[in-house]
């Protein structure tokens, strides 16, 4: 899985945000929730939520677990929305740590208050597998793409997604 820099990974992506559809308005997150592109691997969904592999990821397995309907604040959020998206990231880490068995997962909800290149103001929580024992497992560097971005080769995104699918919790 080859790291690119922040530079061509910010291109990558306002290249991507131009071919959204305009019936998003702009919002990858409400792209990603509805299965644009049509490339990204979904692992698991809930009537209100769906958990992807990030397609600019700061680690290998780095899902996002986005809201389907488009809300900035949790504080907007019903409770039955907030708790759907939590209990698909604790979904995910299960499934996670059966596949890739990291040392620690970061779950942390983010999203700038005003749309940026690579953050946007729609709910959605980064479930991310961590393997460093150094310096680069701290959070400030985990959650930040100055160190570049990771993006998957022709086929890895697609086996990776599987292996986790089969891994997911049952659900109750």
């Amino acid at each position: 899985m080859p790291r690119i820099r922040k530079a061509e990974a910010l291109a990558r992506v306002e290249a991507e945000r131009a071919r959204l559809p305009a019936s998003y308005e702009g919002c990858a997150m409400c792209a990603l929730a509805r299965g644009f592109p049509a490339d990204t691997v979904q692992l698991a969904e809930s009537p209100r939520a769906v958990a992807v592999l990030d397609r600019f990821a700061a680690r290998r397995g780095h899902v996002l677990v986005v809201l389907r309907r488009h809300v900035e604040s949790i504080a907007a959020l019903s409770w039955d929305e907030y708790a759907e998206v939590q209990k698909l990231a604790w979904e995910t880490t299960r499934a996670l740590e059966r596949v890739l068995s990291p040392r620690r997962t970061f779950v942390a909800a983010l999203g700038a208050a005003t749309a940026r290149v690579n953050s946007f103001p729609h709910h959605h929580v980064h479930v991310i597998p961590i393997d460093a024992a150094d310096t680069q497992d701290r959070p400030a560097q985990v959650l930040t793409w100055e160190l570049g971005v990771y993006v998957y080769e022709e086929g890895e995104a697609k086996a990776l997604g599987e292996a986790l699918r089969a891994s997911w919790p049952a659900r109750e």
